[in-house]
């Protein structure tokens, strides 16, 4: 079998790995170059299948949790702020397209109500969704 029969077998899963990024195809990837060098070195159809085999398991279960752990590395959650509550600091009004308000740990968003009803400065909100960075509010009851 000709050698470049591997180099084939490496640029499509290149291919496939830089298209998808899940860190799956880049083993067989490399696992294609070491079965590329057993096919200069000699070695019969066999064991080149046997190499394939061996180094794309190998690295797929050594190598790809350090590597997705790597990646994932800065990934956070982002923190919401939906069921907490504010007090209104600017009058919302959404036909108007004002209103702010200012959430326990003192920061302002734009803000407008739930059900379209103007609320008054100094009023207490529950966030009840976040669109972008514009809170929905709707007015909490009264304890």
């Amino acid at each position: 079998m000709s050698p470049f029969v591997w180099l084939g077998v490496a640029a499509l899963m290149g291919i496939v790995e830089i298209a998808s990024l899940g860190l799956i195809t880049m083993w067989f990837f490399i696992g294609a170059l070491f079965a590329f060098a057993a096919n200069l070195l000699g070695a019969d159809l066999f064991m080149q299948i046997v190499v394939f085999l061996i180094v794309s398991v190998a690295c797929l279960v050594g190598l790809r949790p350090v590597f997705v752990k790597y990646r994932d590395r800065g990934k956070r959650e982002e923190p919401t702020v939906v069921g907490r509550t504010a007090v209104v600091c600017e009058e919302l009004d959404d036909k108007g397209l004002t209103g702010r308000v200012e959430t326990d740990d003192r920061m302002t968003w734009a803000a407008r109500s739930a059900d379209g009803s103007v609320i008054p400065v100094g009023a207490v909100v529950r966030v009840v969704g976040q669109e972008s960075v514009k809170l929905i509010v709707e007015r909490k009851a009264s304890q």
